[in-house]
């Protein structure tokens, strides 16, 4: 399923004009939804004449019920002038060939289905006052999904089945058929069916129409309106509001540490974990449960009695899948189970872009550039929010380095950090829509990130209209009203980790002495409230529930099999044969877990227990050191079982030798734990790891590297290794998903998110103070990262003339793909690439076609990713795809006016398997436009 939501300006020819004559039906009634249903496109489309007529019928939306995606390009166009959003649904969204339903929308969508479900299409549409749900399945969609979808997620709101669906199921769940109208409905009023003829050119050519006008129900609720699911969430809150005391909003505007203060009882009615805010009975407000979820629902300490949850694998694990099914799949499993733990809030979405592989907090990101971190984070925050989970999107902004990130302040010029950081936060917004924004703790050009109207205010609430509500980082809070007029709506448990309470007493003499407007702070208690409703916090309150461990297992697995990328392998090392008979694995407590990151995301409670390697130093915060019980050394015994595989730890250089000298195949497992708080000091394995399997494979030429890492690190022994596998933090089924690997079960497909420098040399930044747990030097106040700008990982290696180890994008596959005929077309800010991928191998595999766009000579920036496309093909099989490119990725961010500007020049569009490896360039010309 595609989504296409940001406007395009025709030609002038085509701009719209609403002075045109309607030629249909009177306008609805203004208290309806309105939907035209039209069965054909036409062969020709005048969009002012159109428009002039949709308006006149006041249409919330329009479907066209079966489309080939070449006519599906043309309402898109038509979309594009109108300032509607378009959706594109088909059962196969790569293929150039599929055929789908297309709906054009009016109305905001606040919500909407995805990769999940292809083919069956989910929109939760805005009337300003109202909410919908409408679903409109594409042909050949599996009917039952659609009823099911819309149990999933209507939350209550009026809704409309359009399509084919179940009958049978459609109406044992309250759906009444359309009359006259192929289709269902629940919670309307009176519908009405009516033909209307549509003119879609000047000499007088229509298309015939059904009208279908949908009446609202009268208002629900009685003594508490704002329970009326029929109205959106900004008219329930603002219900809501109207009826608080002083008391009860500000109430609404600080959380307590969910864990106590200073080792004291939980507060009352928090159920343990990283914040909670009491509710309101009175009013129905349910009290705000939040956990830590950078990589699953954490218990600090096991103070939650029972709970468990999957440790999923590290960001750049599910980032190097290049799948946006996993990131929303990984994201629904850390929902679903946060739900089922009685959390309504997630602290999870972390987009912050990797400009340093020493960053300690790495692990818990999505790589170094903006298009894939913004759709994959974006992606996982949807996920969330499908379990009726608010998920935060965070640390907001350039919080890209752990060192002294309570006071450090980032500087960067703005278009710099237009083009980078903040570009990968805003397509995360557009693609998962988070309730909730956290601000860093950081300063950014000298401002606390909690307390800068640039970010929250300028950027976050107007230009990109975000409605929901931004919350502070735990002990990011300097201020109270300063931070209140900045944009910040909320203070995290102040009383533990800032100074004062803010938002509590000096925030009220604020607002009494007209410091802070009575509006603002009515502003910030609707804003959050809004986005309770929004969510399902009132309508659908968490349940504390058995997680579903196999399901979750299933999530982790997968991600571990897809986001592992094979780096090298030499001779075809890899996979290990099936007749192997003797495997030693060396190192990295290999035979007990896999490691994970520290600090407060870390998962120390699962299904199959705690810390499989306890006493690992640090135990104290930012650790434990921990290691999830998921055995590499015993999954490999169950995929070999005719195979001797022994086990050494390691830390007898010689000993291993000696073992990897007696055995056909040595596999090293070496790990770099990192945490929270604070960043590694250097990129070099520890623990005289370099040295072991610089060891191992002078005894063994068969010898594979495995790495579990934070990044990047140096290789300084890379040549005499022929096969190396980075595995990341492979969380709770790592130790089968690796096997799976090695064995050749699973395919890899995993490609980098980052680029693998040979050493920090080759960084902006060689040496930065203050790194470490014992530094030399104190932290500097700043860090420069206008030395690199926009230009992070592959452009700064680009612009640089640097080359890396391994370049991003790259990863190896046990088959291969040959790319053939790309075709470009570029049409405003549109660019759409075609081209056939084929399996010339033996074995069924998947590989991501990477789109990049080669900037003119001279430009600050010399290439960008602009689109990618991961395609699973059987031995031979080939398909023609299509990889629509991101507008603002082609577009350099104008900072006098705010907009981004397509520059008028030739270009040329590469489509690759890496940053650094083109496979076939078209040369394209690009017109002047501002993206809209």
């Amino acid at each position: 399923m595609k989504t296409i939501t940001k406007p395009l300006v025709l030609t002038t020819a085509i701009a719209l004009s609403l002075a045109a004559t309607a030629t249909a039906a009177p306008a609805a009634s203004p208290d309806a939804f309105t939907v035209l249903r039209l069965e054909q496109v036409p062969a020709t489309l005048d969009a002012a004449l159109v428009g002039a007529q949709l308006q006149t019928l006041d249409v919330d939306a329009v479907t066209v019920d079966d489309v080939e995606r070449p006519e599906a390009d043309r309402l898109v166009a038509l979309a594009d002038a109108l300032g509607y959003t378009a959706r594109f649904i088909t059962v196969d969204p790569m293929a150039v060939g599929s055929r789908g339903r297309v709906v054009l929308s009016r109305l905001p969508v606040e919500a909407a289905s995805g990769v999940e479900a292809p083919g069956v299409s989910y929109l939760r549409l805005n009337d300003g006052r109202h909410v919908v749900a409408l679903y409109a399945p594409a042909p050949k969609a599996d009917p039952l999904a659609v009823v099911d979808t819309a149990a999933q997620t209507r939350m209550g709101a009026p809704a409309l089945l359009l399509g084919t669906v179940d009958t049978a199921r459609a109406e044992a769940t309250g759906y009444v058929p359309l009359e006259n109208a192929a289709g269902y409905r629940q919670g309307f009023g009176a519908a009405r069916a009516q033909t209307v003829k549509l003119q879609v050119s000047a000499n007088g050519k229509v298309l015939p129409g059904q009208l279908l006008t949908l009446d609202y129900a009268a208002p629900a609720g009685g003594d508490t309106p704002w329970m009326d699911r029929a109205l959106n969430a900004d008219a329930r809150a603002r219900l809501l509001v109207a009826r608080m005391t002083v008391d009860e909003k500000f109430q609404m505007l600080h959380s307590y540490f969910g864990l106590g203060k200073d080792g004291g009882p939980l507060p009352e009615g928090a159920v343990g974990s990283a914040g909670f805010v009491p509710g309101v009975p009175r009013l129905g407000i349910p009290a705000q449960q939040s956990a830590d979820a950078g990589v699953g629902v954490t218990n600090p300490g096991g103070i939650r009695k029972g709970d468990i949850a999957t440790a999923m694998p590290s960001g750049p694990s599910t980032a190097s899948s290049w799948n946006p099914q996993i990131a929303y799949t990984g994201g629904a499993t850390m929902g679903r189970e946060a739900w089922q733990q009685r959390f309504n809030i997630l602290l999870a979405g972390s987009v912050n872009l990797q400009r340093d592989p020493r960053n300690g907090r790495n692990f818990e990101y999505a790589g170094e550039d903006p298009l894939l971190a913004g759709r994959m984070v974006g992606e996982s925050i949807r996920g969330v929010q499908r379990q009726h989970v608010i998920s935060t999107m965070k640390h907001f902004a350039l919080n890209d380095m752990e060192t002294s990130r309570n006071f450090h302040s980032a500087e960067i010029g703005e278009q710099a950090m237009r083009e980078s950081d903040l570009l990968a936060f805003e397509i995360a917004l557009e693609e998962g829509k988070p309730g909730s924004v956290m601000c860093s703790y950081n300063k950014i050009n000298g401002t606390y990130g909690c307390e800068h109207d640039y970010l929250m205010n300028q950027v976050l609430k107007q230009e990109w209209t975000f409605p929901g509500y931004v919350m502070s980082d735990w002990g990011g809070v300097h201020s109270g009203s300063k931070a209140a007029l900045a944009g910040l709506d909320q203070q995290s448990a102040g009383e533990v980790f800032d100074k004062a309470v803010y938002f509590d007493e000096p925030l009220r003499l604020a607002v009494a002495g007209g410091v802070v407007p009575q509006a603002r702070l009515d502003d910030m208690v609707a804003r959050i409230l809004r986005t309770m409703f929004a969510h399902g916090n009132f309508d659908l309150p968490p349940e504390h529930v058995p997680i579903d461990v196999q399901a979750g297992f299933d999530a982790a697995q997968r991600t571990v099999e897809e986001g592992s990328v094979l780096l090298r392998n030499e001779r075809n090392v890899l996979p290990l044969a099936a007749d192997v008979q003797r495997i030693v694995v060396i190192g990295g407590h290999a035979d007990k877990g896999v490691i994970g990151g520290g600090g407060s995301s870390h998962v120390g409670y699962t299904a199959r227990g705690t810390n499989a390697v306890p006493g690992v130093l640090p135990t104290t915060w930012p650790g434990p050191v921990i290691f999830h019980p998921s055995s590499p050394l015993e999954a490999l015994r169950a995929e070999l079982p005719n195979a001797t595989i022994d086990y050494v730890d390691g830390t007898n250089v010689a000993a291993a030798a000696r073992a990897a000298a007696a055995a056909d195949v040595a596999i090293v497992f070496a790990t770099q734990w990192s945490a929270e708080s604070v960043d590694l000091p250097h990129m070099q394995l520890p623990d005289n790891q370099d040295a072991l399997i610089a060891g191992v494979a002078k005894a063994n030429p068969n010898t594979v590297v495995v790495l579990e890492t934070n990044g990047p690190v140096e290789l300084p022994w890379l040549q005499q290794v022929p096969a190396l596998l980075q595995a990341w933090y492979p969380g709770i089924r790592g130790g089968e998903g690796i096997a799976a690997l090695l064995t050749g079960k699973v395919n890899p497909s995993g490609r980098l998110p980052v680029t693998w420098p040979v050493d920090a040399r080759q960084l902006p930044r060689p040496e930065v103070n203050g790194l470490g747990f014992n530094p030399k030097h104190k932290p500097d106040e700043t860090i420069n990262y206008d030395i690199e700008g926009a230009n992070v990982g592959y452009k700064w290696f680009a612009a640089k003339g640097l080359v890396p180890h391994f370049a991003f994008g790259h990863g190896l596959s046990y088959t291969q793909f040959a790319y053939d005929n790309l075709s470009v077309v570029a049409d405003g800010q549109r660019l759409r690439a075609t081209v056939e991928v084929r399996n010339t191998g033996k074995v069924a595999g998947a590989d991501v076609a990477q789109l990049y766009l080669k900037l003119p000579e001279g430009s600050v920036t010399p290439i960008r990713l602009v689109g990618f496309q991961k395609v699973l093909l059987q031995p031979g099989e080939s398909r023609r795809i299509q990889i629509e490119a991101e507008p603002k990725t082609l577009a350099s961010f104008d900072t006098a006016d705010k907009q981004w500007k397509i520059a008028a020049g030739q270009y040329e569009v590469q489509l690759s398997r890496s940053a650094s490896e083109p496979l076939q360039q078209v040369p394209v010309q690009l017109e002047a436009t501002v993206v809209r």
